[in-house]
């Protein structure tokens, strides 16, 4: 079952993305224009534009709908992000 929640997202999955990320774009620009969650949003964007978007960069696996949802800017899956995590903490 795992791996069925892994897969490319649909079109209007995308298209409601680009919208929870145009929303909170708007919303950081308003609360702190300096976050450097808008150059992770704009990175979102470009792989949006080019297909990239949804898979992890580290592992190559889709990400799941859900994290996508929640993380709209998540490069990684939530595997991937806990050991990039773990291994930043240790540098």
């Amino acid at each position: 079952m795992e791996e069925a929640e892994r897969r490319p997202l649909r079109p209007e999955e995308l298209s409601r993305i680009r919208e929870i990320l145009r929303q909170r774009e708007r919303e950081i620009r308003r609360e702190d224009p300096g976050s450097k969650l808008l150059s992770e949003i704009q990175a979102a964007f470009e792989r949006l534009a080019s297909g990239d978007y949804g898979r992890c960069v580290d592992c190559g696996r889709w990400i799941r709908l859900k994290r996508l949802e929640t993380i709209p800017w998540a490069r990684r899956c939530r595997a991937c992000q806990e050991r990039w995590e773990m291994l930043e903490a240790v540098e």
